[in-house]
C-alpha cells in the first residue's frame, strides 16, 4: 500500500521497509496479486517434523514375580553355557588346523 500511495519504486520501498533485497517486495507482490492475501500467508516448507511417539514401558522386574525371575536367570546362565562351549569348540578346531600345517 505504501509503495502505491506515494508513487515508490521497489528498490525505494525495500530500503524504506530495510528489506533485505528489492525482489523480496517483488515476490510478495506478485503472490498478493495471484492469490490474494491468502497467498502471503506463513507455510512452512520442507518434511512435517516427525512426531515423538510416546513408549510404554512394559512390564518391569518390580513387577514380576521372584519365581519368573528366577527362570529368566537359569535361561540366561544355560544360554551363556551354551555361547561359551560353542567359543571353545571353535577355539580347538582352529588349533587343530594349526597343527595340521
Amino acid at each position: 500500500k505504501l509503495m502505491w500511495t506515494n508513487d515508490w519504486s521497489l528498490g525505494h520501498t525495500s530500503a524504506m521497509l530495510n528489506l533485505s533485497s528489492p525482489g523480496l517486495l517483488f515476490v510478495w507482490l506478485d503472490r498478493y496479486h495471484k492469490k490474494g492475501f491468502r497467498g502471503l500467508e506463513y507455510r512452512s516448507r520442507g518434511k512435517p517434523c516427525m512426531k515423538r511417539t510416546r513408549i510404554e514401558p512394559t512390564h518391569s522386574d518390580d513387577e514380576k514375580t521372584i519365581e519368573a525371575l528366577k527362570e529368566e536367570i537359569a535361561y540366561l546362565r544355560a544360554e551363556n553355557a551354551v555361547l561359551k562351549k560353542l567359543e571353545e569348540l571353535k577355539q580347538a578346531k582352529r588349533q587343530q588346523t594349526k597343527k595340521k600345517r
